[in-house]
């Protein structure tokens, strides 16, 4: 083989694997539309907590009442597209927003259940690896529109003994997720109410990872 036929043929391999391995990373991306589903523990969970840990807070400078901002009114200022899944008293309602800060990308979805009516009843809030890529339906909200501000100093990549020093001990702990649980009773139109406000906090090598939080109000 002469030996400029030796480099065409060293030059068509280099590329076919160049253009192999940028498939791979390309393959390999994940698309996420949906909130991951957190395995709450099925059982009674007791009531540690002492006070509301988080009924409201602020994303973009827009403030977010749990139980009484609708997801429609968050959609109409964020926009991009609402997401359902599930039937009946398991179905869920979701807006999709993505950003980034000085820890880096996160995604946030904000989430609503079926018998809670058009209400946002809680979020999930979750650091963004290198290999996940939001869906085109979240909504990008840039630096410079304000980031998530909780009542509880609490994001995703601070520490577990960070968290602790924050939020104490938790109510109950399955495998890597710790559980912050609230109860109280409040008089709504002279009938009585239980307030329940949960968060779970989802730790990977000692990281956080997720944070989901609910707040319902049942008589």
């Amino acid at each position: 083989m002469k030996w400029i036929e030796k480099i065409v043929v060293v030059l068509a391999v280099t590329c076919a694997c160049s253009a192999q391995t940028i498939s791979s990373k390309t393959s390999s991306n994940k698309v996420i539309w949906s909130p991951p589903r957190i395995d709450w523990p099925q059982v009674e969970l007791p009531s540690t907590v002492p006070k509301e840990m988080i009924g409201k807070f602020r994303i973009a400078n827009f403030q977010i009442v749990l139980e009484k901002t609708e997801l429609e009114a968050a959609q109409k200022h964020f926009g991009g597209k609402v997401g359902y899944r599930g039937d009946g008293g398991d179905s869920e309602g979701w807006l999709c927003l993505h950003g980034s800060d000085a820890d880096g990308p996160w995604i946030f979805w904000l989430t609503s259940g079926e018998l809670d009516g058009p209400a946002v009843t809680g979020f999930q809030w979750r650091r963004l690896p290198s290999n996940e890529t939001p869906d085109r339906r979240c909504v990008l909200i840039p630096p410079s529109k304000g980031g998530i501000e909780l009542p509880l100093a609490l994001h995703p990549g601070m520490t577990e003994a960070e968290m602790r020093k924050i939020v104490g001990k938790p109510s109950f702990v399955s495998g890597k997720t710790l559980i912050y649980s609230h109860e109280h009773q409040e008089t709504i139109h002279d009938l009585a109410y239980t307030v329940d406000n949960m968060i779970a906090i989802v730790l990977r090598d000692g990281i956080v990872s997720a944070i989901e939080t609910s707040k319902s109000t049942v008589n």
